[in-house]
């Protein structure tokens, strides 16, 4: 194979996914320094891990009454609009933040306010980007295109909280949201730029709303990888990925450094799994995609249970370095196998399907973890969820077939297996 004939390399050459990607890199580098400048600031003003826990509950309370919803109008409104106007919030907010910190008037509902409008502009953001990541790559070079996302989500996870650390702790809270209101114009100019295929998101506006929402909800029953997905996906997102909401509280309480080094070890997992999604870019195929799914999963949740008990900053270090290699494995063919198994006019709505299960998943752990550590300790918290999330998943991979059976594209039950429609399909 040429080296210009590489899939990744493909899709890197077309510019409008040049404009989105760059986009990624931006915001995903702001969205991960906030998450994390946003923990010191809540636990400077409340003194309370219970506290910290709600930044998950504010982010990502707004998927489950939304998520559906946010799908089902990925499929039927134009998606350009929709990621204009998402990152124009992000702005905003940041923009709010920085005056409340500069007057200093920010009291901790001003913060939870932020991360709730935060999280309600991210709920028809993720579906409607990856939709149109469909509509850019096409479903040969879907899982590149995935893991091409990926390398920008922790290039953020590296980047951000590195940034964050150090400026929180020698130039402050407003010196960091300073840094974040540029980085957020940088990215919405990026996606005011883009441009997506014509009738990208054209093929279900002639369906009713709510009969939509539903046939999503039950394909998202029906079909077993599907539904293995998703039921492992809340169970990371409920016990394990709550972790990355608390690396202000581990690096105090359990690890005692302070702000600069928790930044570099918010970072470790990202270092992790940008490595990890680079050998998953330079594949030049997959078949068995969720043995990466479940593999990753449980390199995760292993990961955490042992940096639950870690009283040494590089032991934790390395470990969720490791555990950031087995996350690439996880994203990337987590919503890989979704768009591969849905119908092209439902891929927004099971977008939808996965934003929910997050969101359920994150606010049940940041309130049971927050609640645990304030009880307990924040060691008790995190290793008895990562690792009854392991248990947890064993029905997952002996009762569907995400481990048994190749991923194949998704094909309608009535369509003959000879008919020209099939094979175009393949």
């Amino acid at each position: 194979m040429r080296i210009r004939n590489v899939p990744v390399l493909v899709i890197l050459r077309d510019r409008n996914f040049q404009f989105l990607w760059a986009a990624r890199w931006i915001h995903e580098i702001s969205r991960r320094m906030e998450l994390l400048v946003l923990g010191y600031l809540i636990l400077e003003l409340t003194g309370s891990a219970f506290a910290v826990g709600l930044i998950s509950v504010f982010l990502n309370g707004p998927r489950p009454p939304l998520s559906l919803v946010a799908g089902m109008l990925a499929d039927r409104l134009d998606r350009w609009r929709i990621m204009v106007g998402t990152h124009v919030v992000y702005l905003l907010v940041a923009a709010s933040l920085l005056t409340l910190l500069v007057l200093q008037w920010v009291e901790p509902w001003h913060v939870f306010l932020a991360i709730l409008l935060q999280g309600t502009a991210k709920v028809l953001d993720d579906p409607t980007r990856r939709a149109a990541l469909f509509d850019i790559a096409g479903q040969d070079r879907i899982t590149h295109a995935m893991s091409l996302e990926m390398i920008t989500n922790n290039a953020g996870k590296i980047v951000g909280p590195i940034i964050g650390g150090v400026m929180v702790q020698f130039y402050g809270f407003s010196g960091a949201f300073i840094v974040l209101v540029v980085l957020d114009i940088l990215a919405a100019f990026l996606i005011f730029k883009m441009r997506l295929p014509a009738g990208s998101a054209s093929m279900v506006r002639d369906t009713a709303f709510l009969r939509g929402i539903m046939s999503g909800m039950g394909h998202s029953f029906s079909d077993k990888f599907v539904l293995g997905v998703l039921t492992v996906s809340l169970l990371m997102n409920g016990m394990v990925f709550p972790l990355q909401y608390f690396i202000p509280v581990v690096a105090t309480d359990v690890l005692k450094v302070g702000p600069a080094l928790g930044g570099l070890l918010a970072a470790s997992e990202g270092i992790g799994s940008f490595l990890g999604a680079i050998v998953i870019a330079g594949r030049s195929r997959f078949t068995y995609h969720g043995r990466y799914f479940i593999i990753g999963a449980l390199i995760i949740a292993a990961g955490v249970a042992i940096i639950a008990w870690s009283p040494w900053f590089v032991v934790s270090f390395l470990v969720l370095l490791c555990g950031g290699m087995g996350q690439s494995g996880f994203s990337v063919m987590q919503s890989s196998i979704l768009l591969l198994r849905s119908p092209p006019e439902m891929r927004g709505r099971i977008m939808g399907s996965q934003g929910l299960v997050n969101g359920v998943g994150h606010l049940i752990g940041g309130v049971g973890i927050g609640s645990i550590a304030q009880a307990f300790t924040i060691s008790i918290a995190i290793g008895f969820n990562a690792a009854a999330s392991m248990l947890l998943m064993l029905p997952v991979i002996l009762f569907t077939p995400l481990v048994w059976r190749p991923v194949d594209l998704y094909r309608r039950p009535e369509a003959d297996t000879d008919s020209p429609t099939q094979e175009s399909q393949r």
